[in-house]
């Protein structure tokens, strides 16, 4: 129940704080292994890429700047080899005039960072194939 409630209040809750509840809750887990810390790695990856692909979703019709994404490109810039040309190249799409023009490179983007992060979901309603 309590892991349910957790992610209908994502989009309420900083992902860093998602973080923290879910290592929480793998601690009193009796025997460990590597396997807990790679969970909440992938989870934690796995939000900043959340971030970053609604923001490309959602950048057509409002303006997605603002601290919740700059931590995750932050984030992104840490993980990846190429995070800080990819979200310097995320950052200047975000800032494109037109709105399809910004969308559609703003997505193209966010799959170069999900490939690079090495999960290879594809974005909701989208084909990952390009």
């Amino acid at each position: 129940m309590a892991a349910k409630s957790i992610l209908q209040n994502e989009d309420k809750c900083s992902l860093f704080v998602l973080m923290a509840e879910r290592k929480n809750q793998l601690s009193n887990v009796s025997f460990g292994g590597a396997w807990s810390e790679e969970l909440v790695d992938r989870d934690r990856v796995q939000s900043i890429l959340r971030v970053i692909e609604r923001a490309a979703r959602d950048c057509a019709s409002r303006d997605v700047r603002g601290s919740r994404l700059d931590r995750a490109l932050e984030e992104v810039e840490l993980m990846i080899e190429k995070g800080p040309q990819l979200v310097s190249r995320l950052r200047r799409a975000l800032g494109e005039q037109h709105p399809i023009l910004r969308q559609q490179e703003a997505q193209r983007i966010a799959r170069m960072i999900r490939r690079a992060t090495g999960q290879m979901e594809a974005m909701p309603g989208r084909d990952n194939s390009n």
